[in-house]
């Protein structure tokens, strides 16, 4: 709830409190001023009315029975008259309970009387002391009527002290009630509406710590909560200040040592906003886009350098691919010729739209040359290899041609040799051919083979080093009647390439197993070992070229052979793949698609 909304309810309260009490007093007021009313209205009224007849009735009583002329309130008819409006006052203004009756009483008694007021020549002796009897007893009624009205003046007054009494009471006690009830309320919402603030105080003193704070816990009493408020604010104000002047310090640093690093790379860098407007670039990237493009230039405004205009040309139509190389430019820098290689990288936010782009040229200059010299040293050996490996092969051959009747083992030494030297002659080929081209492709020659058969013949060779070193080669099955399209060369290769590196790294009175077993999807060739196994955090670096377990490297050995074998497989359209534990063995998985296998 809002702070607003919580102190408008906080003062209807008391408010409300405030309006109760006033008409509770107005509410007793007012009973004690209509209470007040009837005992100075209606009786006092009559209390007026009986004096009146009082007085005319003493008139009577004071006047000489034989001169009625001689009344001191005047003559006899208008002490008449004075007596009757006062009776016929009274009569109209009955208000308790009696007078009715005495009223009755005194009307009577003066309709007798009032004939012997006004007779003419004077009453007889006897007469007059009737007419005096009827004057008393007149009188004595209208007495009791004084006596009614004052007897309920007086109970009126009693009634109205009571009331008063309770009114007081009542107002005393809505008054105590009322500030009871305002004073908790009061503390009530002081520490409803001061919790909040108290605990943002101090929440910001911890958050700050008491060296940057304000001192102090919010939570005493004698603090006054919204003032430390104010000071925790200020001091996380302050803070957010010096923060904001450090990072913007760090930032500039690092804009600084990023600007260095940016103009120091060989490599071209250009930053571009979602319109291909330049909003950064580097030395390089400037020196090749030209003179015309400067920052908030936008390229597509034809003021680039014509080959660079043609190579970013997809770019610049928005008909290209993230991520992929484009055409690549030659520059001259420095007297040296540079060779470049344009890729574009998107820069997106968290949904998707892209802000911007990064548009980088590579230096491929030395990669290149890389390529060249790499061609022409596999060049070179591959003619070099080609010589005496033709002298190696006739040789072999000519010694099988004089030696016919030699004996089987060495009759079957000799074919494995002719065998070996037409598979190294067509590996020799197979690099000539590569160097002929930048970046070459794996060329196969495919027949259909029994890949059981093909593989005992292959590995064949391997079975002397396997009983060297009292380790058991286990070769598949003669007749497993599998038959698969591969490259006679290059498979048995990849196989024997792995049990090599199985038979080099199984200790003695170890094995090494090769399975050929047939599937729905292809055929899956398993070689497993009972080596040391591999690491599982270097299973997937063990196809990486130039990668070997070994901390030195043996003799003979480049880490190439994986690498090469898993390029083998997947020309043929299939897999390799490995699992091992350490302590447990290594197992090479090759996978050949249904397609080559039947």
């Amino acid at each position: 709830m809002p702070l607003r909304r919580k102190l408008l309810f906080a003062m209807m309260i008391p408010a409300i409190l405030l309006v109760t009490v006033g008409a509770i007093g107005v509410y007793s007021l007012r009973h004690l001023e209509q209470a007040a009313g009837r005992i100075l209205a209606d009786n006092y009224r009559s209390i007026q009315e009986t004096r009146r007849m009082e007085e005319a009735l003493r008139a009577f009583l004071s006047a000489d029975p034989d001169h009625p002329a001689s009344m001191g309130a005047g003559s006899p008819e208008r002490v008449i008259r004075r007596f009757e409006s006062a009776l016929d006052g009274c009569e109209a203004n009955i208000t308790e309970a009696g007078e009715t009756a005495v009223l009755r009483s005194i009307r009577s008694r003066w309709v007798e009387l009032k004939p012997t007021l006004t007779a003419d020549g004077g009453p007889s002796a006897e007469a007059g002391r009737d007419r005096a009897a009827s004057v008393a007893e007149i009188y004595g009624d209208v007495e009791r009527l004084v006596v009614l009205n004052e007897t309920a003046m007086i109970e009126y007054e009693q009634e109205t002290r009571h009331v008063a009494k309770v009114m007081l009471g009542a107002v005393t006690g809505s008054s105590l009630a009322a500030i009871i009830a305002l004073t908790l309320f009061a503390l009530i919402s002081a520490r409803r509406i001061s919790r909040p603030v108290v605990e943002v105080a101090d929440r910001l003193h911890l958050a700050l710590g008491p060296d940057e704070g304000a001192g102090g816990s919010a939570t005493r009493s004698n603090v006054d909560e919204i003032g430390r408020l104010r000071q925790e604010l200020d001091a996380l104000l302050e803070r957010l200040r010096r923060h904001e002047d450090e990072q913007n310090r760090k930032l500039s640093h690092l804009q600084g040592r990023l600007a260095f690093v940016m103009n120091e790379v060989l490599e071209g860098m250009v930053l571009l906003d979602a319109e291909q407007r330049v909003m950064t670039m580097n030395r390089v990237a400037r020196a090749l886009l030209g003179p015309g493009i400067a920052e908030g230039s936008r390229l597509g405004d034809g003021r680039l350098r014509p080959d660079v205009q043609e190579a970013l040309a997809p770019f610049l139509a928005g008909d290209f691919q993230p991520e992929r190389d484009l055409d690549e430019l030659h520059h001259a820098a420095d007297g040296e010729e540079r060779i470049y290689r344009p890729r574009v990288l998107t820069v997106t936010a968290g949904g998707g739209t892209i802000e911007g782009y990064l548009l980088l040229f590579w230096d491929v200059t030395e990669q290149q040359r890389f390529e060249e010299s790499r061609r022409r040293f596999i060049s070179m050996l591959s003619h070099q290899l080609k010589t005496p490996m033709t002298s190696l092969s006739m040789s072999v051959n000519l010694m099988r041609e004089k030696i016919r009747d030699a004996a089987p083992a060495q009759a079957e030494l000799l074919a494995i040799a002719t065998e070996d030297c037409n598979n190294l002659a067509a590996l020799i080929s197979d690099l000539i051919d590569a160097a002929k081209d930048v970046t070459p492709e794996l060329t196969l020659k495919i027949r259909r083979v029994d890949v059981a058969r093909l593989l005992r013949s292959s590995l064949r060779p391997l079975v002397p080093q396997a009983e060297e070193k009292e380790i058991d080669l286990v070769l598949p099955a003669a007749d497993g009647g599998v038959f698969a399209e591969v490259d006679p060369v290059k498979f048995p290769w990849v196989v024997t390439n792995i049990v090599g590196n199985a038979l080099r790294y199984t200790p003695p009175r170890g094995r090494v197993s090769v399975e050929v077993t047939p599937g729905p999807d292809g055929i899956r060739v398993s070689v497993t070992d009972t080596g040391a196994g591999i690491p599982a955090e270097h299973l997937d670096k063990i196809f990486q070229p130039y990668w070997s377990l070994d901390e030195e490297p043996r003799p003979g050995t480049h880490g190439l052979g994986l690498a090469i074998a898993r390029e083998v497989m997947e020309a043929h359209g299939g897999s390799i793949a490995a699992e091992s534990r350490p302590g447990a063995g290594t197992s090479f998985h090759l996978h050949l698609p249904s397609h080559g296998a039947a």
